[in-house]
């Protein structure tokens, strides 16, 4: 039993080094890319939600036709407008954009009414969920899928 336990506690420590040293890459809106939603204005809080970002990853936007990608402060994401963007709005896909610090970033599309019908998300950095967490309950289907499937941290 004891054994046992030091090879569980091992490998939540090889899992949580593991998943902190690396950092991935995740496409917004997996496959529908960055578009007015088709199945409407919670689709891109909904994907983000399921996702967890690190510092270090990158964010990619991709899209066809006339849409952009500006980030914005909290205040112009709810208002779904550009008062004073962050940076320049990127009219060229696509757009990558690398994580560098904890916290929420904002990121809407100033196209006509896209943000209104839904083209805008919000990305939280260092999010408090970890598959590191749900090894320290002791589950072993926990154990298996960090250790074997730690790229899948923004799967499609």
């Amino acid at each position: 039993m004891g054994i046992k336990l030091h090879m569980i506690g091992f490998l939540i420590v090889v899992a949580t080094l593991f998943e902190t040293a690396t950092s991935e890459t995740c496409t917004v809106g997996d496959y529908i890319g960055w578009r007015i939603p088709p199945a409407g204005a919670a689709t891109y809080s909904t994907w983000s939600r399921k996702k967890k970002f690190q510092v270090a990853d990158t964010i990619v936007f991709n899209w066809t036709g006339t849409d952009d990608v500006a980030e914005v402060s909290k205040a112009d994401y709810d208002k779904c407008r550009t008062t004073n963007p962050i940076g320049e709005i990127q009219r060229i896909s696509p757009v990558n954009f690398t994580l560098g610090s904890n916290g929420t970033l904002y990121f809407i599309c100033t196209v006509d009414s896209h943000c209104d019908r839904g083209q805008k998300v919000a990305i939280n950095v260092g999010g408090a969920h970890s598959s590191a967490s749900s090894l320290a309950v002791g589950s072993l289907t926990a154990t298996f899928f960090t250790l074997f499937l730690p790229l899948l941290r923004c799967p499609i």
